[in-house]
Parts: structure tokens; sequence; C-alpha cells
């Protein structure tokens, strides 16, 4: 069987899809009856044994633009290496980039598509409304202008249709989706996505034990730094609780448009001695280690969150916001804690609560107990292939 996973940034060095995109290569690599081809964009072209990069352009307006329309020169390209490899069947993964020039190269081939996000769902992809209150349907007319937020009139139009359009492609040339919560799995049904299955993500190793103890109050963030993912409450929070306990520390591990705004308010606030910025880490079991929780501050919907499940393999109780399936993951006050993100207060309350290292030694035993009851990756693998074989079989 020949697979070829399709994903936008064709990079390691990414978020939790990316990881998902390489460790499913990997681990369908080791079988002795697949052959498995990747193919994706990045910065400058490049190919190899078992992968394809096409570049992609630099501009923003531009990208925005191909993803309404489709891209002539990249759907050739998309048509020549497909056509190429022939794959038995294309796993797609994100696909924001030349959305309507990819979507129109593999109709006509056996597509499923493990969807990351809620970009299906929402144009935005947070699916929440403008009071931030999470959208219990998705997009739909009657709280079209509700998904607009903070979007000019001209920009939120124009991802209106780009969504509308993905939206329409995506039921006609995939024929099956991977939810990888049962949360995202039933937004999908409600808004008419035919065959889609949950899946519990790849995940990271399991550890027998913490190789450290925690540092009492240090916390961690591991992310992007953008709006979405509550960066800018985080570090409202935690300035918050500082004036309780001016012991605590933060580290925050990541990359993204809000990095500047962070640091200006680092220092407008005197926050040096406490907050610790560095660059995104691929490798950042030492930042658990030392961490005594992390925290998952997001405002939009999460289709998972890798980082939740990663702490817990190292034993480390994680502080989520009360929304998405970060509270399918959280059990409030056993392997975690849950707080409002609209309560101002309620987050820092929280990093309080978890900086006596008793509480936060117990919550991350037990998150350490909760991951290892989740299925092993050698048997996601099994019911995914199992999927892969009763598709080919019968692609309807």
């Amino acid at each position: 069987m020949k697979i070829l996973l399709i994903t936008d940034h064709h990079s390691s060095q990414g978020g939790g899809a990316e990881k998902q995109f390489f460790a499913l290569k990997e681990l369908l690599k080791n079988q002795p009856d697949i052959t498995v081809w990747s193919l994706g964009f990045g910065p400058q072209a490049a190919s190899g044994d078992d992968f394809i990069v096409l570049k992609e352009t630099r501009s923003k307006a531009l990208r925005q633009l191909w993803r309404m329309l489709v891209h002539p020169v990249k759907y050739l390209q998309l048509r020549h290496w497909i056509k190429k490899i022939n794959p038995d069947l294309i796993h797609l993964h994100n696909i924001k980039k030349y959305t309507p020039a990819l979507l129109k190269a593999v109709q006509g081939r056996p597509t499923i598509q493990t969807v990351h996000d809620f970009s299906p769902i929402c144009p935005t992809q947070w699916n929440v409304h403008k009071n931030l209150v999470p959208c219990k349907t998705g997009f739909s007319l009657r709280c079209f202008w509700q998904h607009r937020r903070e979007y000019h009139l001209i920009s939120y139009l124009a991802l209106v249709f780009s969504f509308l359009r993905m939206r329409k492609l995506l039921k006609k040339s995939v024929s099956h989706f991977i939810a990888p919560s049962p949360f995202l799995m039933e937004y999908l049904q409600k808004n008419h996505f035919q065959n889609v299955t949950s899946l519990f993500p790849f995940h990271s190793k399991k550890t027998t034990a913490a190789k450290k103890e925690p540092q009492p109050g240090h916390f961690l963030y591991l992310g992007q730094l953008e709006k979405q993912k509550g960066i800018h409450i985080l570090l409202q929070e935690f300035h918050r609780a500082l004036q309780q306990n001016n012991r605590l520390r933060l580290t925050i591990a990541g990359s993204g448009s809000q990095k500047n705004n962070l640091k200006e308010k680092i220092k407008q606030w005197h926050l040096e001695d406490n907050v610790c910025l560095i660059d995104w880490c691929n490798n950042p079991a030492e930042l658990y280690e030392q961490c005594c929780a992390v925290i998952f501050p997001s405002i939009g919907l999460e289709s998972f969150g890798l980082v939740i499940t990663e702490a817990m393999a190292h034993a480390r109780p994680v502080i989520g916001s009360h929304r998405g399936p970060t509270q399918w993951l959280i059990e409030h006050e056993k392997t975690g804690l849950l707080f409002d993100p609209q309560q101002e207060g309620d987050l820092a309350a929280m990093m309080l609560k978890l900086s006596s290292p008793n509480v936060s030694k117990m919550l991350g035993d037990n998150a350490w107990k909760k991951i290892n009851e989740f299925p092993e990756n050698a048997a996601l693998l099994k019911e995914l292939l199992g999927i892969y074989r009763s598709f080919m079989l019968d692609p309807t």
C-alpha cells in the first residue's frame, strides 16, 4: 500500500499538527507492507527519497487570495507529483494554503483527512462568538456576525468566502474524516460531514516517572504566541498572582505575532525577574521536568491539545481553560485544574493553588496514571490502518 501524506507546513518545527504528521510518517515507515510519501509547502522547494516540498509565496495577501481561488501553477505541480507518486490513498492534514488547488488536484483519488482544528466549522478557526463564548453549533446564518469578532468587515467577508468554498470542496473531495477528540467529531457531524471517526492522537512516549522533582511555583506555557491561545490572559493573571506570591516563576516558550507585545508588558509590569520568554522548543522534555505545572489558556476551541498529554506523560498537572476537549482531558482537582478564561482572577487563583508542592505533586501523579489509561501508539496505528484498508475496499 502506498500512502501520500499532505500538509501545509512541511517542517517538524511546528505545533501539535506538525508533530502528529511526522510521528505518523515515522510509524508508517516501519510497516513492512506500506510505502509512505509526504508532501507540503515551505520557504524553499526541496525533495528527497520520500518527500516533496513546494515553494510557497511569501506575500500574506497572495496567500489569502490563493485560499479562495485555484492557483494554476500550484495545481499543476500538485497534480504532477500526485500522478508520479500514484498513491493508493491520500491522507490530508492541515491544508489551508492553496486549498482550492489542492482539493482539485486530489479529486478522483481515495482521500481522507485528519482535522486538526476548527477551520471546517468556523471561518476564524476559534469557533467562539464576539463575547468569547464558544459557539454551540458552528458557523451558520443565525450567528453570522457573531463569528466576526475583531476582523475588519472586508477581511471577514473574504474569510467567510474562502471558508464556505473550502467546506464545500472538502465534502466533495474527502470521503472520510478523522477527529482527534469526540468533541470535534460531534461538531463535524452537526455540520453534515459524512463518515467521521474519532481517533486519539499519537502521543509522547510515556515515562515511568518524572526524572526531577518539580520546582515549586514554576509554571510553563508552551505553544504559539497568538491571541486565540490566551497568552495575554496568562500574563495578566500571572501578574495578578504575583501580587500574593512574589516567588512565582513563568517560562513562556513559543513564537508568534504577540511576542513583541509580551516583551513590552513584561517590561511595563517589571516582570523580568519572574518571567522567562524563550523561543519555540522542539524537545521540551527539560522544560516539563523543571515546572510544577503547565498552563493551557486557549480562548478559542482546540481540537485536542497535545501539550496537555505531553505534560501528563511527565507527571505534571495542567491548568486548562474550561472549554473544548481540554475539559475532556483534564479532570478538575484530580489530574489538573480548569479555569474560566472570562472570569478575572480565576487563573491566578489556580496558579496560587498549584504553587503548593504537595498539591502539584498529587495532581501530577494522578495525571501520569491517567495518561497510561490512553491507547498506546501501536494500538492507535492499528486502528488507523484498519480505516485505511476498509476505506480502500469501499471508498464511499
